[in-house]
């Protein structure tokens, strides 16, 4: 059951994004991630280092010549709740091609990722952002925010809010990483 306080958090998340957020929230499809806004990002990802669920320090670049899922989600987002498991599915799917599954959890205690992980499985490697630093480094301005990281460590494409994990599309844009 998600609170009135999350419901209300998420709502007033979204009328305060910026217009082209906004957008992104409510669109289907993965966007690729180029122009004037990208420029920075597609030639230096911002950092993601992050604790795992044992404490143990892990790195982006420690996934280098893997195509990579980054998400950032919460155990109170229904959408995110949504997709983990087809997410998960995907990571298994293309596991050797070399798709990997990064589950940035935000802001929520350990006991309570732990639950929830124990009824919604991740097919990859679940990190830890207890102050929401990483959350913000990567502009994740909603839940679920996802980016699609190249080989190279480059993110090259991204979605803010649901994302049908199953669609011909999505999975087109993952194939041709994983072609790359």
């Amino acid at each position: 059951m998600v609170s009135r306080r999350h419901l209300l958090q998420s709502a007033l998340s979204l009328v305060a994004l910026p217009g082209w957020a906004r957008a992104a929230a409510s669109d289907s499809a993965l966007k690729a991630a180029t122009g004037p806004d990208w420029a920075a990002w597609t030639a230096a990802t911002p950092p993601l280092v992050l604790p795992d669920l044992a404490g143990r320090e892990q790195k982006l670049a420690a996934w280098r010549g893997s195509v990579v899922i980054v998400s950032f989600w919460a155990t109170w987002c229904d959408p995110c709740r949504d997709e983990i498991p087809l997410m998960s599915a995907m990571a298994r799917r293309h596991r050797e091609e070399g798709l990997r599954l990064v589950a940035v959890n935000v802001g929520e205690a350990l006991g309570k990722i732990t639950t929830f992980l124990a009824k919604w499985p991740v097919a990859g490697t679940v990190l830890h952002d207890r102050n929401s630093s990483a959350a913000r480094q990567w502009d994740a301005v909603g839940l679920p925010a996802n980016y699609l990281v190249d080989r190279g460590g480059r993110i090259r494409h991204w979605h803010l809010g649901a994302l049908d994990w199953q669609a011909a599309s999505v999975n087109g844009v993952v194939t041709r990483m994983l072609r790359a």
